[in-house]
């Protein structure tokens, strides 16, 4: 075509601009027009590896608009499309990618004011020329089964085209306006086809609502258009998918223009009666709507009835929970009412027939009782009819010693069966008192081991008899010479106060000072210890188990160490003979045993 700029006509161009679009663009120059629009479906692919609010996005539509590609697209969706591979699916995708080139579009501040005021328009009337002529088409087919598919596809193009063209009202208020006030709009409306009516009705109300302010600022003739033929199709029409189309549009309408509401109600007196017909086709809830628009008259009104039966509303459903709740916990409590009563109930079952068992039990019981007695009398007299009669009376005495004897063993069971209790309370009671006991003489050996450490009290060490008198003298001797100066009672008040602060600072660490003389005179024993043994050691080729035992150490540092010392004297014994010899030597050997004993 000759509108598009090839790559070699760009001599400005920058080394960022996308080679897919170079191409593409010179492609179309080259080729025939009728290939052009099979072409210009690769801007689809384009478009997508970006978003619209990106910057590669915005790049992207720029230099479509610079190489002559959108006044491209906006020429081609002039041709028919029935010559063309794809035909009115072409058409249709032509018109996304249209729409989705125009959102997004940053251009400098001249460009962007003339796209809006020349191409938008252009823009809208073709996209609706292309939504004109598949419905044209749609409605030439006879509804049979053999062109069901195509009918099919024409419709699905159809609902492309105004979703495209919804898209584009979407982002410019400009197209919004001018869609609302094209006669395209109201020739697709004027079809008596349902189908396709339907999809344009359903495109009206999105379209309204992205921008209604456009709705305040059209001719109110073209409002009244487009209002008359709504109404017409709610009147007349018998499709429920028409009329619940109509009626969403019409309620969209006076949503956001509200003079429309009044002008609902006198221009259109008749309709009230004439919805009567709608009434249980699906849509009851905006018909419902239209008829309080049309009750009220005035669009306060009907803000006002909206108002009171969305409050109605909710006051119904509030009313329905709380209703709901309160039957829900009264279920919950008579099921825990007959659970508790069916509980009781079993409960006194099993009483009565564990006492009904005791009470048979403790009958057969008596009756074993009744019966082993018996027959211990019974033995017994046998045994008394079979014995002399010089043995009855003794016999009968060992009998009454046996008895007694049994009594005694079962009082002694219960007896200390009884006792068991207490028992185990004495014991409970012993362990605890002797947990107290362990206690208070763990606290007892705390307490001796502190009063056991060095008492303040006793003499600093060195201090002798002698030693005391010497400093004594010593003090008398400088008092005397250094007689006390007359002093007021503050300075003798402060003087005190030093020396009680020096006193009781002394008194702080003195402990603390006794101990550490402790420490470095137990130290000082044990150097002179291990110095005595180190002096009485024997020659190592004497060296017994005992010896080694009593020169080792348990202490780990000091095993480390001596390890340490015994192996670097072992390297020094293996150094050469010149490593040995003179003072030059022994500062390399000390850096390497500074550098041994950091590794």
């Amino acid at each position: 075509m000759s509108t598009v700029s090839t790559p070699g006509r760009s001599p400005g161009r920058s080394p960022t601009r996308d080679r897919r679009v170079l191409i593409l663009a010179a492609e179309i120059a080259e080729t025939k027009d009728r290939r052009v629009p099979c072409l210009l479906l690769t801007l689809r692919e384009i478009l997508d590896s970006a978003q619209a609010t990106s910057q590669d996005g915005r790049r992207i539509r720029k230099e479509i608009v610079e190489y002559n590609l959108l006044e491209v697209l906006i020429l081609v969706l002039k041709q028919d499309f029935s010559v063309v591979d794809g035909e009115w699916t072409t058409a249709a995708k032509l018109t996304a990618i249209l729409s989705h080139v125009c959102i997004g579009m940053d251009l400098p501040g001249k460009e962007m004011q003339d796209f809006k005021d020349n191409q938008l328009p252009l823009i809208t009337e073709n996209i609706f020329l292309v939504a004109r002529r598949v419905q044209a088409r749609y409605c030439k087919l006879p509804n049979r089964a053999v062109n069901e598919k195509e009918r099919t596809l024409l419709l699905s193009n159809l609902k492309t085209v105004l979703e495209a063209l919804t898209y584009l009202a979407s982002g410019y208020l400009e197209v919004t306006s001018k869609l609302i006030e094209s006669p395209w709009l109201l020739q697709l409306l004027i079809t008596d086809d349902a189908e396709t009516v339907t999809q344009v009705m359903d495109m009206l109300p999105k379209v309204i609502r992205a921008n209604w302010v456009v709705l305040k600022k059209t001719n109110q003739k073209t409002l009244y258009s487009i209002m008359d033929e709504l109404i017409y199709k709610l009147s007349v029409d018998s499709n429920v998918n028409v009329g619940a189309s109509a009626t969403k549009c019409v309620l969209s309408i006076c949503e956001y223009h509200k003079l429309m509401v009044e002008i609902l109600c006198t221009r259109y007196r008749g309709l009230r009666p004439l919805l009567g017909k709608w009434d249980g086709r699906g849509f009851s809830r905006d018909l419902k709507n239209l008829l309080l628009l049309l009750e009220a008259g005035t669009a306060e009104q009907a803000q006002n009835k909206k108002y009171n039966q969305a409050a109605i509303v909710l006051q119904a459903y509030w009313k329905g929970y709380i209703t709901r709740k309160k039957l829900d916990r009264a279920n919950k409590s008579f099921s825990k009412f007959q659970k508790a009563f069916r509980n009781r109930r079993e409960q006194k079952e099993q009483m009565k027939f564990t006492r009904q068992m005791e009470s048979d039990a403790e009958y057969l019981g008596k009756l074993n009782r009744k019966k082993i007695m018996r027959d211990f009398k019974q033995r017994q007299l046998h045994t008394i009819e079979i014995l002399p009669a010089a043995k009855v009376e003794s016999y009968l005495q060992n009998e009454q010693t046996q008895a007694a004897i049994q009594i005694q063993r079962y009082w002694k069971g219960y007896n200390e069966r009884m006792k068991i209790s207490g028992r185990r309370d004495l014991a409970q009671q012993t362990r605890a008192a002797i947990k107290i006991q362990r206690g208070v003489r763990t606290w007892l050996e705390r307490q001796d081991a502190k009063r056991g450490d060095i008492p303040v009290s006793l003499r600093p060490p060195g201090l002798t008899d002698e030693r005391r008198q010497e400093l004594h003298q010593y003090i008398v001797d400088w008092r005397e010479e250094n007689p006390p100066k007359h002093k007021t009672r503050e300075e003798i008040e402060k003087l005190h106060a030093q020396t009680q602060s020096l006193l009781n600072r002394y008194y702080l660490n003195v402990k603390k000072n006794r101990k550490a003389q402790q420490i470095r005179e137990a130290l000082i024993a044990r150097v002179d210890t291990d110095s005595e043994l180190v002096s009485l050691a024997p020659d190592l080729s004497h060296v017994t188990e005992k010896d080694v035992e009593m020169f080792s150490s348990r202490s780990v540092p000091v095993a480390t160490k001596a390890r340490v010392n015994h192996m670097e004297q072992l390297r020094i014994m293996k150094l050469p003979w010149y490593r040995k010899l003179g003072d030059e030597y022994q500062d390399t050997m000390i850096e390497e045993e500074e550098d041994f004993r950091l590794f």
